[in-house]
């Protein structure tokens, strides 16, 4: 089902919930015991889910689970005692990271997986119609900082400014963009 890699970081349980992720996913499955190792290995967005079973060793999770929930776009799970639950229940929704609470349901681990990778897919779809527009909006930032400086140095309304750089990329067959920029070069210091 899940595919893509999922660090799992259990002080213990470790060998019962790298068969239950065995069962569910396809992807690589790395395993640690700390979460001092984990934020050594893990950079931006090379986990597809991570995994935590509380506590840690070295810390409670919690710490680490909003970390990475705030600062990467992988499902972050962790596994709390039931009488836990209520405690961090507030923190960990609003970060983003799910609760499965223990003694794990097996059904319900695998339940929540797929909840959280269909939440993560669709997060995924946002976070790339973002860039797109993020990437249209510094386009037209160029586009209209160019139209600005043809009005100033031509002399002409913002429609005939408009009209040079569309009949320029028409001539050019280039993106008005790359218009834009090309103006921007020869009338900026």
């Amino acid at each position: 089902m899940a595919e893509g890699k999922t660090l799992l970081i259990a002080s213990q349980g470790l060998d019962k919930l790298r068969q239950w992720l065995g069962e569910i996913q396809t992807g690589e499955i790395i395993a640690m015991q700390s979460a001092t190792e984990a934020r050594r290995i893990i950079a931006g967005d090379a986990y597809a889910m991570v995994i935590i079973n509380a506590p840690l060793i070295d810390e409670t999770g919690l710490e680490l689970a909003i970390d990475l929930a705030k600062r990467t776009t992988a499902t972050v799970l962790m596994l709390v005692k039931t009488e836990l639950a209520p405690m961090i229940a507030d923190a960990s929704m609003e970060a983003g990271v799910l609760l499965v609470t223990k003694p794990v349901i097996p059904q319900l681990f695998e339940q929540t997986i797929r909840v959280g990778m269909a939440c993560r897919n669709r997060m995924l779809l946002y976070k790339t119609e973002n860039e797109k527009l993020q990437n249209k909006y510094e386009e037209l930032k160029i586009i209209d900082r160019a139209k600005c400086l043809l009005i100033e140095h031509m002399h002409i309304t913002e429609e005939e400014a408009h009209r040079v750089l569309e009949k320029e990329a028409m001539n050019t067959r280039m993106p008005r963009v790359r218009v834009a920029k090309s103006v921007l070069e020869r009338f900026e210091l």
